[in-house]
């Protein structure tokens, strides 16, 4: 198994990262704001916003960054090159990785509301960035 930084398509990895940013914003406003909003005990949607401090975003993107070049390099590793390879990988990574990390940290803060709409999330995100990456071969 080779894994080189040189090799991988830096291109896919930024369509990748914008593509998991938009998917991310989606889901916790127009998707699922008002019941994640709730799940933490806010009033509404725009009450958790204001309560969010700036520098989550910051962690946020930077986790995305984290789990796109990851994967990307994985896929590098498993010799990924099609679309179905991709969906194969994003899902048993979507199920390994996405739900089983997330699921239990809101099961021991007693959010398990959160947790699902949280853990959808991830698997969503997932699944989609090993897709764009794998659409770039």
């Amino acid at each position: 198994m080779e894994i080189a930084f040189s090799s991988v398509n830096w291109i896919a990895v930024i369509v990748a990262i914008i593509t998991g940013q938009a998917l991310l914003t989606l889901w916790f406003t127009l998707l699922f704001g008002e019941p994640w909003a709730k799940a933490y005990g806010a009033e509404d949607r725009a009450a958790h916003t204001q309560a969010v401090p700036g520098s989550a975003y910051g962690i946020g993107l930077a986790c995305m960054v984290v789990l796109v070049i990851g994967t990307a390099l994985l896929h590098q590793a498993a010799g990924i090159n099609t679309i179905i390879g991709g969906l194969v990988f994003g899902v048993i990574a979507a199920l390994a990785y996405g739900l089983a990390t997330v699921l239990p940290g809101y099961g021991f803060l007693l959010k398990l509301k959160a947790g699902r709409i949280a853990a959808g999330s991830q698997a969503t995100v997932i699944l989609v960035v090993s897709l764009v990456l794998s659409a770039f071969g």
